[in-house]
């Protein structure tokens, strides 16, 4: 039987090396070719099968591990990028490409997945089933899992569940925290063109002002998620950008709004922007302007399955201890591409605690002070590696 804290911490200091590496060279969002070079030789040297086009044109990396004896397929997912930030971190490991950080803990990720593939394949002997590892590219942009999975990187073999991780400082090390049911938001932005006619500011009758229709515009809007959404519905709509006018005396003919709906189920999301072209055509028309509308989708809600929710749950209570667990209070509207895999395949996704607050290591993920306790990696090696033993164990045919 494996002892998997033990033999997490046997690797966490390969751990805290590959993410220092990955920290101190970071690639952007479709741009990981290294960093997928990187991980696609580490797990080549693991004796994994390696497939390195599930997503197109994007920089991924697939490896899959065949166990000794038949089962089923479990998935494990690393997110890859970084973002673009300016690193304002001082430490030895600090970022060495300008204006680019991991700020997301995707190093993290993707240090603590290799490391749970070399326990994993250690053990392959007492795997009853696969397991496959999946690197992803570009979440923070279209979220490149939407193409693994449409080019079939859950098929052959087939994969019955999929477990992933998130670090998160707002949870101490040594914790963990999951949600049930409805976890994180679907997110699409919203584009929108306010069109009038512009005239001289001393004549404003002879032209059609597009910040007015604006102003009433994001009024009605406001109006609308009060008085039409279901108030039992989590969403938000937030409009944090709009552009318009030349000069103080001309009536301006053209308004820029870029902003995002953030919904937790299907049926929301679609009301939300029907409503917002219904509200635009309205009020456009009532005040003879146009409009354009562009919504550009991104990921789905991540819908975290209370089955296999209850299963990491215990997982982490047995490794960590039993006060290890901390629940969500309710879903966050934040946006995951993990829930691509939620809607294919019955899934959990969890916070894995990394926060310390006496060596100060409390900033928030998308800030450029962010860091991790990097002991906590240990924690989320061992749960990688129980999650998907335990499962195999529980839902072989032998």
């Amino acid at each position: 039987m494996i002892n998997y804290m033990e033999e997490a911490k046997k690797v966490l200091g390969t751990a805290v090396e590959i993410r220092r590496h990955l920290h101190m060279f970071p690639e952007p969002s479709k741009q990981e070719f290294k960093t997928a070079d990187y991980i696609a030789k580490h797990l080549q040297s693991l004796g994994l099968e390696i497939a390195l086009d599930y997503a197109g044109e994007l920089p991924s990396v697939v490896g899959l591990l065949r166990g000794n004896s038949d089962g089923p397929t479990v998935a494990l997912r690393a997110d890859i990028d970084a973002l673009r930030f300016n690193e304002q971190n001082d430490t030895e490991y600090k970022s060495k490409v300008s204006g680019v950080m991991h700020a997301c803990g995707h190093d993290a990720h993707t240090a603590m997945l290799l490391c749970a593939a070399e326990i994993l394949s250690k053990h392959k002997a007492e795997l009853a089933g696969n397991i496959k590892f999946l690197f992803e590219p570009a979440e923070e942009d279209v979220g490149g899992l939407q193409f693994m999975i449409k080019n079939g990187v859950l098929e052959n073999p087939h994969v019955s569940a999929a477990f992933g991780l998130h670090v998160e400082n707002a949870y101490q090390n040594g914790h963990i925290c999951i949600c049930h049911g409805e976890m994180e938001a679907a997110s699409d932005r919203l584009i929108i063109k306010i069109k009038g006619k512009s005239v001289h500011g001393a004549s404003p009758h002879k032209g059609i002002d597009a910040i007015i229709i604006a102003a009433h515009f994001l009024l009605a809007i406001q109006t609308m998620m009060a008085r039409e959404k279901d108030t039992f519905q989590h969403a938000v709509i937030t409009f944090g950008q709009i552009q318009g006018g030349t000069a103080r005396n001309i009536v301006c003919d053209e308004v820029l709004i870029n902003g995002i709906c953030r919904t937790l189920n299907t049926e929301t999301r679609e009301m939300l922007n029907r409503r917002i072209d219904e509200i635009l055509k309205g009020i456009t028309t009532t005040f003879g302007g146009g409009y354009e509308f562009e919504r550009q989708r991104s990921h789905p809600a991540l819908y975290s399955n209370p089955n296999l929710t209850d299963f990491v749950a215990g997982c982490a209570k047995e490794i960590l201890g039993p006060a290890a667990v901390e629940e969500m209070e309710h879903a966050w509207l934040g946006c995951e591409s993990f829930a691509y895999l939620s809607q294919a395949v019955p899934s959990s996704f969890f916070w894995l605690g990394t926060g310390n607050k006496e060596k100060d290591i409390t900033a928030a993920l998308h800030t450029n002070k962010f860091d991790i306790d990097e002991s906590s990696m240990a924690n989320g090696i061992a749960m990688h590696c129980a999650l998907v033993c335990k499962y195999l164990q529980q839902h072989s045919s032998k």
